[in-house]
């Protein structure tokens, strides 16, 4: 496709700090002439609203929409209606405002999906460089694929953080028409990940193509050595987000459920009826579909599940 137009969707909240170096960089793409960034401003009451204003007079591809904030799940919904309705872009990719981008990763990502059908709903995703918030490397990358990604994976694990997220429009239609509202998703990346898992195919780069900041807003999950590795985990638990995790995959699954299979219907519902004491949750992990992406994770995965960490 040699005209083709890809939308760059960035919801902004008091990012004052970072958000004019992830503009540049999207700026900066190797098919910069076929993007248009939308940037939705979610209420912010730093200096956000000024930096974008300045960079939209800068750069003609760039749309500024002020809102009230309505938190990051619902701003990022409403820019992919508004690039869907009113733009009609070929292509979707989400941005973050604190994270930098090598200049390949757009056109690598359409590189991608151009070799699929465009018949199918399709989501591209790649691995990011942790770096500090000056951009420094650190010794991680983020998760790479080790195996097949199916709905038995995504249902418990994101590999295609959102960051690295690329649609076609057959998957941006099926997010929008299937919407029903935003109460009960935490993770507009997982929940992402499901849609394509059970509309389409998914298709995942294990090259970087992004960088991934870590600083004191978002340390969860990598941080800079591994001890944060280790208190990201920790964090995470106290927070309840395996809870969280298991109430969006409910709802996800009523949402979806014309496009889900009747085993992998089975296996959620075996899944969430089973947690109700440590025999059935034994019973049930001992026999269990669902994986991530390595044994050891895997592992982990099931030891959480037998402590109740999924309980609904």
């Amino acid at each position: 496709m040699q005209n083709y137009r890809i939308g760059v969707l960035l919801s902004a909240y008091n990012g004052d700090k970072y958000i004019a170096q992830q503009i540049e960089s999207i700026m900066k793409q190797k098919n910069r002439d076929h993007i248009t960034l939308l940037v939705r401003n979610d209420g912010s009451t730093d200096k956000t609203g000024k930096i974008l204003k300045k960079l939209e007079n800068k750069y003609d591809n760039l749309r500024v929409i002020n809102g009230p904030n309505i938190g990051l799940v619902a701003s990022f919904f409403e820019l992919l209606k508004t690039g869907l309705n009113e733009y009609n872009f070929d292509y979707y990719s989400f941005s973050d405002q604190d994270d930098y981008w090598l200049e390949d990763k757009l056109q690598t990502a359409v590189n991608y999906i151009e070799k699929e059908s465009n018949n199918i709903p399709i989501l591209y995703g790649c691995r990011s460089i942790v770096v500090d918030d000056n951009l420094n490397k650190t010794e991680f990358v983020t998760q790479a694929k080790e195996c097949r990604i199916t709905f038995y994976n995504t249902a418990i694990q994101n590999i295609v953080i959102g960051h690295n997220q690329v649609l076609n429009k057959k998957l941006a239609e099926v997010l929008v028409k299937h919407h029903q509202g935003y109460d009960n998703i935490y993770s507009q990346d997982l929940w992402i990940e499901n849609v394509a898992a059970v509309t389409g195919k998914i298709i995942f780069d294990n090259t970087p193509h992004t960088l991934y900041r870590m600083h004191g807003h978002n340390q969860l999950g990598y941080g800079k050595g591994k001890l944060d590795r280790v208190l990201g985990h920790l964090i995470r638990l106290k927070k309840k987000e395996p809870q969280k995790m298991a109430k969006q995959l409910d709802d996800f699954v009523e949402s979806y459920k014309d496009f889900i299979s009747d085993e992998e219907k089975n296996e959620i519902k075996l899944f969430l009826c089973s947690q109700h004491n440590i025999k059935t949750r034994i019973d049930y992990i001992r026999r269990t579909k669902l994986y991530r992406q390595t044994a050891k994770e895997t592992i982990q995965f099931k030891i959480l599940y037998v402590l109740g960490a999924y309980c609904i």
